[in-house]
């Protein structure tokens, strides 16, 4: 949602900002409606009711997907890992696909979604994605736990991230918006659901009020916890080169995974310069993944 109405300026409510930034966000939120509501259709995954899940919202990246599914076997074996694609590139899509079905990962294709044309709208498909993932995989099978995680992360060692529900109702990393507020970041978040106030959730943005993917669980689900309903993953923030600045490129270290962290290197970069430290990036976490343990 906006921000509440007392949050604003007077001269943003001469600018009639207040009545803007709601029509905005219903526009949203109702044209995201209509395509979730279009694309509905529960994928039938019997084998993890009950279980502990991990689902992977992929993107154009078929690399990375091969890196992870590999890893979670390794390191996070009592997992059931599922991959939802929300690729644009068809032969990505594809290649995710071989990559899952060699691996024996569960594989399911995220539908089209209004946001897929503009990388600056990354976010919102991201959210499209998971609110897909959540509707037609998480609550048409009714795990016992589930987290989500982004494709570039990756377990360095043996580990168990649901320990982290062992007493609370949702864990992972945490991000803070302003006003005091909280939400956990959809590439790293976990949630019991038979502890859970209620399990209609929505991983959208909700930009106008400072929050980004996953934010507008806010209201529905995060206000409504105490401190001992979270717990908070441990995080770092690790340079990617000594000559590199950590605001142009970084990993981040989260409990016992590396993210790769594509997004935190601005998008209105120069490209060049952008690619280039992308390329950067890769290449120093294929060096990080294969010096782990066989």
């Amino acid at each position: 949602m906006p921000r509440a109405l007392s949050k604003y300026t007077i001269r943003e409510w001469f600018r009639l900002r207040p009545l803007v930034d709601r029509k905005n966000h219903a526009r949203y939120q109702v044209r995201e409606r209509i395509a979730l509501a279009r694309t509905a259709g529960p994928v039938p995954l019997t084998t993890i009711r009950n279980r502990r899940v991990l689902v992977t919202i992929s993107f154009n990246d078929a690399q990375v997907i091969d890196w992870q599914t590999k890893l979670v076997a390794r390191y996070v074996p009592e997992a059931i890992h599922v991959v939802a694609d929300n690729s644009t590139d068809l032969s990505a899509r594809d290649a995710i696909r071989d990559i899952c079905a060699k691996a024996n990962v569960a594989f399911a294709a995220v539908p089209a979604n209004p946001w897929i044309v503009r990388e600056i709208d990354g976010g919102k498909s991201h959210g499209y994605a998971l609110n897909w993932a959540w509707k037609n995989i998480v609550l048409a099978n009714r795990p016992s736990m589930v987290g989500v995680l982004d494709h570039d992360i990756f377990p360095t060692e043996r580990t168990d991230p649901f320990r982290m529900l062992d007493r609370a109702r949702v864990a992972g990393l945490v991000r803070i918006a302003p006003g005091e507020r909280w939400y956990l970041w959809p590439g790293f978040a976990f949630f019991n659901l038979d502890r859970l106030p209620t399990d209609r959730l929505n991983f959208g943005r909700d930009w106008l009020d400072g929050f980004d993917t996953g934010g507008l669980n806010w209201r529905c689900l995060y206000r409504q916890l105490s401190d001992e309903d979270l717990c908070k993953a441990d995080y770092e923030r690790i340079a990617v080169a000594t000559d590199t600045a950590m605001d142009e490129a970084l990993f981040e270290r989260i409990d016992n995974w590396l993210h790769e962290s594509r997004y935190t290197t601005d998008i209105d970069m120069a490209t060049a310069r952008r690619r280039q430290l992308l390329e950067l990036k890769r290449r120093r976490i294929l060096d990080t993944l294969m010096a782990l343990p066989a």
